[in-house]
């Protein structure tokens, strides 16, 4: 529209700058024969510059009606139900966009449980032949606790002790340090939010339980047509079924069967996680890998009892050479002496 209205004004411009020429060259000539007026040039230019100016004056309406008439299907949109849809869209993006900043995951990650056990027990350093084994329990253990489903229990508590002890059994030999293994069994229950003296008391518990009761009778505790005599005992056996299955309680299973005399085979399992009503799956795949870690740890246990065999026979070495220095200085002395 502006490119129109200038285009008009040269256009006008020039018309009347043509005009005030012809009227000069009209007084100056005279024709008698052709009485035709030279300023019809001028008059045609003058039409088509006023003819520019209401094309630009009729676009300009025609613009700001437009204008208008988008700022009121704007309103009507806006006030409209999806006008009202559109805007609590996008305040509801914004607000769940403040919300993800501001979240904060309440859910401990595997990386915090570690960083926790070694603010427990920072030193000395864990052995690096255990250290891999000790935080890949660990990590297992986490990842099952953190699960909405797990319900801690007595059996669970018996296999995490039982795990352990296996692993560490041999470490304070290894470390020559009183209680090491224990120092970091209390760091690794504080790390996983547990109490180390509770799941200590109650695995002891089970494992005088199994001892103390036959096969059948624990059958009939975990089928739930008899009770057994220690309610956490009574509570694992009821709660498993409905709970987080998990390897720890696998393993504090295995330890009860062996603790009254039954056969760890994969039959027997099944059997006992029948009577559990937990799917045997689960526990005859932790079977194979307690089997498995039994068999490590027993590779491990004879790798160690190598390693302090010859350090032994290195430190008698060392003292038989250094008694014989001592008696050849002896020797020599006395000839000295003599002499």
């Amino acid at each position: 529209l502006k490119s129109v209205a200038i285009l008009a004004q040269v256009i006008l411009a020039q018309a009347t700058c043509s005009s005030a020429e012809t009227g000069l060259k009209a007084k100056a000539v005279v024709s008698v024969s052709h009485m035709t007026p030279m300023g019809g040039r001028t008059r045609s230019a003058r039409r088509c510059a006023w003819l520019f100016l209401g094309v630009a004056v009729l676009l300009s309406l025609a613009r700001d009606r437009g204008n208008r008439e988008d700022f009121q299907h704007t309103q009507a949109f806006a006030a409209g139900p999806f006008g009202t849809l559109f805007s609590q869209t996008r305040n509801a993006g914004l607000v769940a966009k403040q919300s993800v900043a501001d979240f904060k995951n309440p859910v401990r990650t595997v990386s915090d449980t570690i960083s926790a056990f070694y603010k427990e027990y920072p030193q000395p350093p864990v052995l690096p032949m255990y250290r891999s084994f000790l935080v890949d329990f660990m990590t297992n253990t986490h990842l099952t606790i953190v699960d909405v489903r797990f319900k801690y229990d007595a059996v669970f508590a018996l296999g995490a002790v039982t795990y352990y002890n296996g692993l560490m059994g041999s470490y304070d030999k290894l470390t020559a340090g009183v209680g090491a293994s224990e120092k970091i069994f209390n760091a690794f229950c504080k790390a996983l939010d547990m109490d180390p003296a509770q799941v200590t008391a109650d695995a002891e518990a089970v494992r005088a339980y199994a001892k103390a009761t036959p096969p059948g009778t624990i059958l009939t505790h975990m089928e739930g047509t008899a009770a057994a005599p220690d309610k956490r005992i009574a509570d694992a056996f009821s709660g498993i079924g409905s709970s987080l299955y998990g390897t720890s309680f696998s393993i504090g299973l295995f330890t009860v069967m062996e603790g009254c005399g039954v056969a760890i085979n994969k039959e027997n399992v099944e059997e006992w996680t029948k009577a559990l009503k937990v799917t045997s799956s689960k526990a005859t795949g932790d079977l194979d890998t307690y089997k498995q870690n039994k068999n490590k740890l027993r590779m491990a246990e004879e790798m160690i009892r190598e390693i302090e065999i010859r350090e032994k026979k290195k430190l008698a070495e060392r003292l038989e050479t250094k008694a014989k220095a001592l008696a050849a200085k002896a020797v020599e002395k006395a000839a000295a002496a003599v002499a």
